[in-house]
C-alpha cells in the first residue's frame, strides 16, 4: 500500500477526530507501513494540537537495556507506550489478542484495509462486531 496517496484523507480524519470528537489519545502498533505513517501523522499534528498523546501499543514485553543489545527504544514520534496483555498469550497470538484489547479500549478505529484478509481486516471485523466507528482510508474496501 502506498499510504502517501491517502495523506490528505488521513489528515482530515485525524483533525476531525480531534476537533469534532474530542479525541486526545491515539494508539498505534507501529508494525506496518500504515501504522508508521499514521503515527508520524499524529506526531506532526501535535504542533497544532499539543493536547494529543501518541501511544505505541506493544504486543510483546520489550527487552530491558541491561539484558539485551536489541533493547527497546521508543520511536521519537511517540509520547509513551503501553502493553495491554494481562495474561500469558503464546507469541504467535499476541498481536491478535493485543488488537482485540485495543479495539475494546477505544471508540474509533482508523484503518488502511485493502484486502478482506489479514490482521488489520480481522481487527476491523472484530471492531465492527463491537459496534466501533471505523474510518477506512481506502475507498471501496468494505469491512
Amino acid at each position: 500500500m502506498n499510504v502517501e496517496q491517502y495523506s490528505e484523507k488521513l489528515q482530515q480524519i485525524l483533525i476531525d477526530l480531534i476537533e469534532n470528537e474530542g479525541v486526545t489519545q491515539f494508539y498505534s502498533g507501529f508494525r506496518g507501513d500504515f501504522d508508521v505513517y499514521c503515527s508520524k501523522a499524529v506526531a506532526e499534528l501535535k504542533t497544532a494540537y499539543p493536547q494529543i498523546t501518541n501511544t505505541m501499543v506493544l504486543s510483546y514485553i520489550p527487552q530491558a537495556a541491561e539484558h539485551s543489545d536489541n533493547a527497546f527504544v521508543l520511536p521519537q514520534c511517540f509520547d509513551d507506550s503501553v502493553y495491554l496483555l494481562e495474561r500469558y498469550v503464546p507469541k504467535r497470538y499476541s498481536i491478535v489478542e493485543t488488537n482485540k484489547l485495543l479495539v475494546d479500549a477505544v471508540d474509533f478505529i482508523v484503518a488502511g484495509v485493502l484486502l478482506r484478509c489479514g490482521g488489520a481486516y480481522n481487527a476491523c471485523k472484530y471492531a465492527r462486531k463491537r459496534k466501533k466507528t471505523i474510518f477506512n482510508i481506502v475507498d471501496g474496501t468494505e469491512i
